[in-house]
Parts: C-alpha cells; structure tokens; sequence
C-alpha cells in the first residue's frame, strides 16, 4: 500500500488529525478555499432561504464585497428597529454587532429587506404590499441606529423584490 500524499486533500486530512485526533472522520470536504483576511463588511437580511443566492449574488456582483459577514434572522433589519416591547431582542443585536465591529473591523453595513417577508406579515397581519411601507421604516430606522452606534461605519439599505423568477434590488433613500 502507498502511504505518501496523493494531493493536497490528504495535507488537509493530516492537518485536521493532528490538530484534533478525537475528531470522528469528515462527512464532506468542500472544494471552496478558505481565505484568512477579511473583507470589513456585513450585510443584515431575512433568514428566508429562498432569497439567500440573490443576496449573496447582489452583495458579491454589484456591491462587490466577497466573503461579507452574513447576519440573517427573521425580518433582517427589523431587528435593529425595535419597538419598545422588544428591547430583549434590540439589546441582543447591539451586542452581536458590538462583537463583529470591534472583532471582524467592520467598516460597511448592507441592510436588506424583502417583499413578502413572512416576519413582517405576521408580525403586521397584512399581506405583502400592505408591510412595505413598515419595512423602509423600518430599514429607514435601522440605518440612523447603526449611524448613531457607529458613525464611522458605511450603512447601505435596500429593498429585494421578487418579479416572477427573477429578484431586483433597489436603494431604498433614507
């Protein structure tokens, strides 16, 4: 039997033995290359799955940020406009964002938001074009939150819209 290296998927395997020897064997080695250095910025979205590959899309092609810091939870940047019955929720995002600006150097912020998102209707009890105008408020107080906690940080905000197959992006003005 041949014991060397047959490529540089076997140094990865070694690299992980030595590192944790307890670890059980992989279930799957991706062929994506890991990059150490980091971009600086965030983008805050629904956790809605079926709109994840036009974020990643938008935020890679137009934006031109790669590797961005992805935070997705239900209403994306409703989250950093809180009413007062949900300070828990506004206090949790604050210190999440206190990490990741200190952390990661965050210098840019993408906040998008998304016709029909479910949070918003359940949240509001109105169908989709009935929430826009509450979510631009919403994004719309967002992004004077993150201004006030961070000023020297970039916030861009944005609305995703659905039109058959295909999703659009559009700035939303402050």
């Amino acid at each position: 039997m041949n014991t060397a290296s047959s490529g540089p998927s076997d140094a990865i395997i070694w690299d992980t033995l030595e590192l944790a020897p307890d670890l059980p064997l992989s279930v799957f080695t991706s062929m994506e290359r890991w990059h150490g250095e980091r971009i600086g910025a965030l983008a805050l979205y629904c956790s809605d799955g079926r709109w994840g590959e036009a974020f990643d899309e938008f935020c890679h092609k137009h934006l031109q940020i790669p590797r961005y810091d992805r935070w997705a939870v239900p209403g994306g940047p409703a989250w950093l406009a809180a009413p007062d019955d949900r300070e828990d929720f506004y206090q949790t995002a604050r210190e999440q964002l206190d990490f990741l600006v200190r952390v990661h150097e965050l210098q840019q912020i993408v906040l998008i938001t998304h016709f029909g998102c479910a949070y918003y209707s359940h949240r509001l009890q109105k169908g989709a074009r009935e929430c826009l105008p509450a979510q631009a408020e919403d994004v719309r107080i967002a992004k004077a939150t993150l201004r006030r906690w961070y000023p020297d940080i970039r916030v861009e905000n944005y609305l995703a819209m659905r039109g058959g197959h295909l999703v659009s992006f559009h700035r939303l003005d402050d």
